[in-house]
């Protein structure tokens, strides 16, 4: 009796996703569970052969959620990839669901007043490791974050800066409870 209830519970929790270190059981409508983040990859465009400037990307990104969700319980923008396991997560889903080809994905990071900053205002640490080598520029004008397919055997992505007039075929949302 005992084996068999901690096998269900056990079963149970792997079915909700409820292991220890996920931040969330459950994403918003179009998003996806990676780890302990809630993704939206958005490569729908490339159907339509539309690409983004760092700022429309954004834009769709902060209004991604369905109104049938609680707006008020999440935020919505343009993914942080605040630290190098996120960046590896993402990179490896990217690598596995793409079925168009290898493309590059706007991120939340930019260069603002003189410092590289993630869409949430906190600092972009250069120390990270998520950037391509001689990556960030040193001058940073006008420059947005993205991540481009570097080393398809490591399913690798880097992070590379851009101008944000520049235009991209795709873009990568994360939502976040309030």
């Amino acid at each position: 009796m005992c084996r068999s209830l901690i096998a269900a519970t056990t079963l149970l929790l792997l079915l909700v996703g409820c292991h220890q270190g996920l931040a969330y059981e459950e994403c918003p409508e179009g998003y996806i569970l990676l780890e302990e983040y809630c993704i939206k990859v958005a490569n729908y465009q490339l159907v339509v052969n539309k690409t983004y400037t760092y700022a429309e990307a954004q834009f769709r990104c902060q209004r991604s959620l369905p109104t049938s969700t609680d707006q008020s319980d999440w935020t919505t923008d343009l993914v942080e990839l605040d630290d190098n396991k996120k960046l590896k997560v993402i990179g490896k889903h990217v690598f596995e669901h793409d079925s168009v080809d290898r493309i590059p994905y706007w991120v939340g990071g930019e260069y603002v007043n003189g410092v590289w900053k993630w869409v949430d205002g906190s600092k972009i640490n250069l120390r990270s490791h998520i950037f391509y080598p001689e990556e960030p520029p040193i001058d940073g004008t006008n420059r947005a974050v993205f991540i481009a397919p570097v080393d398809s055997k490591n399913k690798r992505y880097y992070a590379i800066t851009h101008p944000r007039m520049d235009i991209l075929p795709s873009y990568i949302c994360e939502a976040k409870q309030k």
